[in-house]
């Protein structure tokens, strides 16, 4: 390729570290270091109403619980799905596969008995859209934007360059046919000049050649001005990327709480003379990418149900931030470390 060519191929190259930047940024930790209190909109399961409100002195505050539950080891968790908002374009079957798949992982790892799934379940699950899953959603299709782009002037970029390569071909055998024109001219000279008709068929020779010359060398220009054309497409694109990578770097290098979670556990502890009469538990899941990133989701927001805390667990499920690298990897799954954990804490597990 011409050194045009070359120029562009340096430049597709950086685009590479854009696509990681995406994916850490679409893959956010999910959990940070600040308690929220979120309230409860109770929500029945099924066919019934899809929201049904209690009275307001009713509705229970939940605190945000990233230690793990304050009443842990309660098994089994009888879980239900009590929200699923419309814009995930997610169905309650689906969502509810995705918790089984989740708490399978669990029982799979330590043993049965951990969870259960109940229509009156005291473990609501909820799915709330708000910016964090059309923030994802966004770069979703700024990434798949980007990548059409890219792939449409990579396609060009290689026409041209085919183009280029004919008409290199065009221009030897342009260079041949004069060599044989000019060696003819030289014999006919050398044996004293050439018969009127051999000497208008040799003009008329040149004359072609000379047209074909000029043909071939302006599209030549052409097709170096359309390499230039693209070589500032390339560049146009490479600056809108490397935007977008400056803002994602700044969203993953914000301090913890500053982060948007893609789950939260939250409980509320009932006492009654000092004794603990019931537990209010809820589990939020606010953005997730593909199906193998919420049961993930789920599964680690599982784990704050059964009471375990964050842990530095290589690979491990409760990790408090990990990329989505580990996942495209199949690193993340619950490991040795966070069934130690669990048994520690729940040694009749």
């Amino acid at each position: 390729m011409p050194p045009c060519g070359a120029g562009i191929l340096s430049m597709k190259n950086r685009f590479a570290p854009f696509g990681a930047i995406l994916s850490v940024l679409a893959f956010l930790a999910w959990v940070s270091s600040r308690a929220r209190t979120d309230p409860i909109v109770f929500e029945m399961e099924g066919s019934q109403a899809a929201s049904v409100s209690p009275p307001p002195e009713a509705v229970p505050v939940l605190r945000e619980r990233t230690r793990g539950s304050a009443v842990p080891c309660a098994v089994p968790l009888a879980w239900r799905i009590a929200r699923v908002d419309e814009s995930f374009g997610l169905s309650r079957a689906e969502a509810r596969a995705a918790l089984k798949q989740a708490a399978r992982l669990w029982e799979e790892a330590v043993g049965p008995g951990l969870f259960s799934n109940e229509s009156d379940g005291g473990l609501a699950v909820r799915f709330v859209y708000d910016e964090r899953q059309e923030r994802r959603r966004r770069i979703r299709r700024l990434q798949l934007e980007y990548d059409a782009r890219r792939g449409g002037l990579d396609e060009t970029s290689q026409q041209n360059d085919g183009m280029r390569a004919q008409n290199q071909v065009a221009l030897r055998d342009l260079d041949r046919r004069v060599t044989s024109l000019n060696d003819s001219i030289r014999d006919w000279n050398a044996r004293g000049g050439a018969p009127a008709e051999v000497g208008e068929r040799l003009g008329t020779s040149g004359t072609l050649l000379d047209a074909e010359r000029e043909e071939l060398t302006a599209r030549e220009r052409e097709i170096d001005e359309r390499q230039r054309q693209l070589a500032e497409e390339f560049e146009r694109l490479d600056r809108e990327v490397e935007a977008h990578q400056r803002e994602a770097e700044a969203l993953v290098a914000a301090p913890p709480g500053a982060r948007r979670d893609s789950g939260t556990y939250g409980e509320l502890v009932h006492v009654q003379d000092g004794a603990v009469t019931s537990v209010t538990r809820e589990i939020r899941i606010y953005q997730f990418d593909g199906s193998d990133d919420l049961v993930l989701v789920a599964a680690h927001e599982l784990g704050h149900a059964l009471g375990l805390a964050h842990n530095t667990v290589p690979g491990g499920i409760m990790r408090a931030e990990f990329s989505q690298a580990a996942v495209l990897e199949g690193l993340l799954r619950i490991q040795p470390g966070d069934v130690e954990a669990l048994r520690l804490l729940c040694p009749e597990l």
